[in-house]
């Protein structure tokens, strides 16, 4: 008895095959694409197999590392993948893909990043570098010589870690990442005391009442300012704010009033100074004697 159709199994097997043969050939289709090197999903150069896109991507590696340093890294994500050439674009070649790759991308390194509410503000090579800056603004925002209640801290949320960063945003050392965070957003400004002046001048100057610049320098005593003193006048915007607690001791005199009075008798008979007493003593007695 002859069959006229096929089993399901044998139909599987068919359509298995079938799907086996398009993906066979859809994957030779493919091979025979351009391949495109990709910049944060955007192609930018064409080059005729993976091998050769590869080599551009090394070469444009090794010519940005000679520019920036061994440490340097792309910061955007790079991709090879087929595609074919769009209008009038043509195949290159890996040095001039290279080239193309390098217009279109940012010079990176790894860094430690100094954070603020999870925001990087300012990257140093190395880790102890960005510590050190962190202490250092401390020690910027507290008064010397007096008797802290509790060790200085952020008000905000500040933390150390590493991460990418362009190049250019990179700091040399921890003095300039000090000089960043303080005055990041407006740096302080400060007054030298000069010959003959004094600290009424000097607020007036600034717009400030003498407790305000007191205020301000209460480190400072106003009223004993030396040629070279360094006033602060106005505050910066810093990136962090230093939360100090201290205590400070100051000497005052307490003015009081002085007033005599003549009181020839005080109640209860208690003199109010001895030669009162005696004197009274002598009146009181020389009248019994009558």
């Amino acid at each position: 008895m002859l069959r006229t159709g096929l089993s399901s199994g044998e139909r599987v097997v068919y359509w298995l095959i079938i799907l086996g043969l398009g993906f066979a050939f859809l994957l030779q289709q493919r091979a025979r694409l351009p391949v495109a090197i990709f910049v944060n999903g955007k192609p930018v150069a064409w080059l005729g197999s993976v091998r050769l896109a590869q080599r551009a991507v090394n070469l444009a590696l090794e010519e940005l590392r000679k520019r920036h340093g061994p440490q340097a890294e792309f910061a955007e994500t790079i991709d090879i993948g087929s595609l074919p050439l769009r209008g009038e674009t043509s195949l290159v070649s890996p040095a001039e893909a290279a080239q193309q790759l390098l217009a279109h991308i940012t010079p990176a390194q790894r860094a430690w990043l100094i954070t603020v509410n999870e925001q990087p503000v300012v990257a140093l090579t190395r880790k102890a570098d960005a510590e050190e800056a962190l202490e250092a603004v401390k020690a910027h925002f507290t008064p010397p010589s007096v008797t802290l209640v509790r060790e200085p801290r952020f008000k905000e949320r500040v933390t150390v870690r590493e991460g990418k960063v362009p190049v250019s945003q990179v700091l040399p050392d921890a003095k300039a990442a000090v000089q960043k965070l303080i005055g990041g957003l407006e740096p302080p400004h400060y007054h030298i005391v000069r010959a003959g002046e004094v600290g009424m001048r000097i607020a007036r100057r600034y717009g400030l009442t003498l407790a305000q610049l007191q205020q301000l320098n209460p480190d400072k005593n106003l009223d004993r300012l030396k040629v070279g003193d360094k006033l602060l006048v106005k505050r910066g915007k810093p990136l962090v704010t230093v939360v100090v607690t201290y205590q400070v001791l100051q000497r005052e005199p307490v003015p009081y009033k002085v007033e005599r009075r003549f009181a020839p008798r005080l109640p209860g008979g208690c003199p109010r100074h001895p030669t009162e007493g005696a004197g009274r003593a002598q009146r009181s007695g020389a009248g019994s004697d009558l």
